[in-house]
């Protein structure tokens, strides 16, 4: 089992996308660990008008950088 954590309410697809490309069977993602960056929506969600969309302190491409980092991680695991 690995936990995979993130700072803030980041949307489903993000949660999803880490757990097909994690190496490991049992892989979850918890929110709000270790502080509050607020919603964090996938980059096309930018141009979109929900509050998950539009209240975000994160430039877009957070989400590539964020996924691509902890499948580095998991790698090492």
């Amino acid at each position: 089992m690995v936990l995979v954590s993130f700072p803030g309410e980041p949307v489903t697809q993000i949660g999803l996308n880490i757990k097909k490309a994690s190496p490991f069977r049992n892989t979850f993602v918890t929110a709000y660990s270790n502080g509050f960056v607020g919603y964090s929506p996938i980059a096309e969600q930018y141009k979109g008008e929900a509050l998950e969309d539009t209240y975000c302190i994160m430039a877009p491409e957070w989400q590539e950088l964020y996924e691509r980092k902890v499948q580095e991680i998991l790698s090492k695991l």
